[in-house]
């Protein structure tokens, strides 16, 4: 018999990592797509969520800048 545990632990820790990096200031974009990723990969996915971010190749939070007229 297969047990979840690991995986559900996996999957938590994963989703944790993810919401310390925004709150570290890395800022990750937090969508369907990222919590997605983190989800099923776990901790290797919350890394490479937050290293595509912080390189900015995706899942980087995107900051539409004011016009100042």
């Amino acid at each position: 018999m297969v047990s979840l545990r690991p995986l559900l632990v996996n999957a938590i820790v994963g989703l944790v990592i993810l919401l310390v990096a925004n709150v570290a200031g890395l800022a990750v974009q937090i969508s369907l797509t990222t919590l997605l990723v983190c989800t099923i990969l776990g901790v290797p996915g919350a890394i490479l969520v937050v290293l595509l971010a912080l390189f900015d190749v995706a899942f980087a939070a995107t900051v539409v800048p004011m016009l100042v007229g």
